[in-house]
């Protein structure tokens, strides 16, 4: 037996976007936390490289401007397609 076909309506849709949007900005920050802890184990041994491997590689936390962006980048692409 087929499934029936299943159409999102405009504000699933845009929900749906705005979740990638912000597992995508999940995965950066993930990536940059593991970066940094990465870089805290290969300075230990000298205070002054840690501090300065801290302050370039230290993760910043996404904004909820950032996940919309995201989110209309994801929506525009939808929309021209």
């Amino acid at each position: 037996m087929k499934a029936k076909a299943y159409n999102k309506n405009p504000y699933e849709i845009r929900y749906d976007l705005l979740v990638m949007a912000k597992e995508m900005a999940d995965k950066i920050y993930k990536d940059q936390l593991d970066m940094y802890q990465k870089a805290m184990e290969l300075q230990q041994e000298n205070a002054e490289q840690m501090l300065e491997a801290w302050s370039k590689y230290v993760p910043l936390a996404y904004t909820p401007e950032e996940i919309k962006k995201n989110a209309e980048k994801l929506y525009d692409f939808v929309v021209s397609k």
